[in-house]
Parts: structure tokens; C-alpha cells; sequence
């Protein structure tokens, strides 16, 4: 049911924000969105931007958080109900901008990286919010949301300079153009109370570790698959991998490193060589530093196992998934066919 009576655009169309040499005015869909794009699952949707149910679907795409939604009530965990940082202190404080086109992975950071979604052009068109982000309410809150992120991490000239060197904003936008629009869109924005608000917003940055940790736990979203991949699955290599889960272990080697060397002192010294408490002690505790590495290093070879099957089966899966969708591409008769002149040969 259309809501475009009730809902309306966080700004009016104002020939000072709009001017003809300004990126802003973009009054035809064939300029800001894209023709094609791709989906969760890597395959590629073509937009027919005749068709605004297919425009609508692209942009429920491109600003959708419901994976965050799901876990909203556990949010808590992974970040505070607080504004996101300017840019500027993104920077000060050692963090490096990451891009990525996912909304729900928008100021979600893991270790100094920060990653962050450019502010699409369409959320700075009126056309754009009349004639379809008005439509539904969950992608009006959304839309709000994202537009809030950038007001507040672009408060000063330095800000929208580090915006413009990362490609978060088009460098079109001056800061006087950013000064106007802002003006503009904060009082209808309610930033204050979050009334029209998307919920992940009442977040600014969450950390990447806790959120696959609520994944994995939640029941809402857990699964033999999130188990295994969490929210956002960080390892593209069985070495990055490791170096990631298992440097506690040398921690740990260096700790038991100084604990035997400690006891190896203590029973050459007289008050403690007699002491029976101090003789046992020892013992349990040599027996453990035997049998701890030969428990970690099988704990990490049944790992490897189990992350190579499963993967391996994912593999495989996609394989037969896409030789039943193409069964011509993967045909040997047709793979002889783009070499003919290998087969003329007799080769």
C-alpha cells in the first residue's frame, strides 16, 4: 500500500540545493542508477529502469540492514547507541576507510579497518525520494538512516575532504553545496528522538568480531552455515585463517615457558624442594604443558579437516548448481568446439 501521502522526502526540492551543474539534480533514472548489480548469492540482476518495480527492488537492495535487524536486541554487545565518529577522528585515531557496497556492513569495523558504503547519489534526489523511497516504510527508515550516518560523519571541511579522497562522495559536492543540503535535511531527519529512523541506526560503529559471535549464537539467525561464516566471513585463505585464531597459542607457550622455568627454580631452592604441595604442583603442571600442544595441534587439524569439507562440499554445490542452469557451457563436446583448430589437427 502506497504511503506517499504521509511519508515525505527529508528535504524539499529547493533550486539552491539543485542547480544544473550540481550532481544533485539528477531527474532521470538512467543517471543514477546502475544498470546492473549483484546479489547475495554473486548472480547478476539487470535493472530496467522502465520499470519502477525493478527500481524499487534495486534500492530495497542497496540500503537493506534486515541482517542486523534480526540481532537488534543483542546489538548492545557490539557497539554503544552513539552517533559514529566524525571522519576526521576515524583518521586521528587510526582507522583505514574500507569500501563496500553492502549497507549492512556500513561503519562495521574489525582491527584499524573501518568499512563504509558511499553515500549514493539517488538519497541526495528529490525525484528520487517522492517518486519511490516514499513508498514503503521500511526503506523510507532505512533511507533516513544512511542519509543520518553521513550527517554525522561530515560536520567539517576536513571531513568531506577525507570523504572525497576515499570516493565516499562525489567531489562535485563542495562544502558549500554539503552546508546547504545539510541544512536542509537535519531538522526533518529527527535526529534527535529517531522517530522515522531505521533501528540499526540508534547504532554508529559495531564491531565485526562481536556481531559474528551473535550470529553464530543467536537464535534467530543460527545455522550450520553462520556457524561456520558468522556474520561476515573475514578468511579467504586457511593462513590468514590461522593467524587470526591461533596467535594465542604462542601466548600461551611463552606463558608456560616462564611457569616451568619458575618451578624448575624453585625445587633447586631448600624451602620449596621439601614441600610435597610444591612437588605435586609441579607435576600436574608438567604433565599439562606435555599434553596441552598435542591437544591444540589436534584441535587445529580437526578444524582444517572440517573447514576443507565444508568448503569443498560449498564448492561442489555451486558446480552442479550452475552445470544444471548452463548445461551446455560445461559440455565437453562444447569445450572441444572453441579449439577447432586443435581438432583439425587431430589433437
Amino acid at each position: 500500500m502506497s504511503v506517499s501521502g504521509i511519508l515525505q522526502p527529508p528535504f524539499q526540492q529547493d533550486e539552491a540545493l539543485f542547480t544544473s551543474k550540481s550532481p544533485l539534480r539528477q531527474n532521470t533514472l538512467s543517471l543514477v542508477l546502475p544498470v546492473l548489480y549483484q546479489h547475495d548469492d554473486r548472480s547478476f540482476i539487470e535493472i530496467d529502469r522502465a520499470r519502477a518495480f525493478e527500481c524499487l527492488q534495486y534500492l530495497k537492495f542497496d540500503l537493506n540492514v534486515d541482517r542486523l535487524h534480526k540481532i537488534h536486541k543483542h546489538l548492545w554487545y557490539a557497539g554503544l547507541p552513539h552517533p559514529a565518529r566524525t571522519l576526521h577522528h576515524q583518521v586521528m585515531i587510526g582507522r583505514e576507510i574500507i569500501i563496500t557496497e553492502r549497507a549492512d556492513l556500513h561503519l562495521v569495523w574489525q582491527g584499524n579497518r573501518l568499512f563504509m558504503k558511499p553515500l549514493p547519489e539517488y538519497l541526495m534526489d528529490y525525484t528520487i525520494w517522492k517518486d519511490f523511497l516514499t513508498l514503503d516504510n521500511a526503506i523510507y527508515e532505512d533511507a533516513n538512516g544512511f542519509l543520518l550516518s553521513y550527517m554525522w560523519l561530515i560536520c567539517a571541511k576536513s571531513d568531506l575532504k577525507i570523504a572525497h579522497d576515499n570516493g565516499l562522495l562525489s567531489k562535485d559536492i563542495t562544502w558549500d553545496r554539503w552546508v546547504t543540503f545539510s541544512t536542509a535535511v537535519i531538522p526533518r531527519l529527527n535526529y534527535r528522538t529517531l522517530h522515522i529512523i531505521s533501528p540499526r541506526y540508534i547504532y554508529g560503529e559495531l564491531r565485526l568480531g562481536r556481531i559474528n559471535t551473535i550470529y553464530r549464537m543467536c537464535s534467530e539467525t543460527t545455522n550450520l552455515k553462520t556457524i561456520f561464516r558468522g556474520y561476515q566471513y573475514s578468511y579467504h585463505d586457511y593462513t590468514t585463517f590461522f593467524e587470526r585464531n591461533f596467535a594465542w597459542v604462542l601466548t600461551i607457550i611463552i606463558y608456560l615457558t616462564i611457569v616451568l622455568t619458575a618451578m624448575q627454580v624453585g625445587l633447586g631452592t631448600s624451602q620449596l624442594k621439601g614441600s610435597v604441595a610444591f612437588n605435586r604442583a609441579s607435576y600436574g603442571f608438567t604433565v599439562f604443558s606435555i599434553l596441552a600442544p598435542l591437544i591444540v595441534v589436534a584441535g587445529g587439524v580437526v578444524v582444517v579437516f572440517v573447514l576443507v569439507f565444508v568448503n569443498l562440499n560449498y564448492t561442489l554445490g555451486e558446480r552442479s548448481r550452475i552445470c544444471t542452469q548452463h548445461p551446455k557451457v560445461f559440455a565437453n563436446h562444447r569445450l572441444r568446439d572453441l579449439h577447432p583448430e586443435k581438432r583439425r589437427d587431430g589433437t
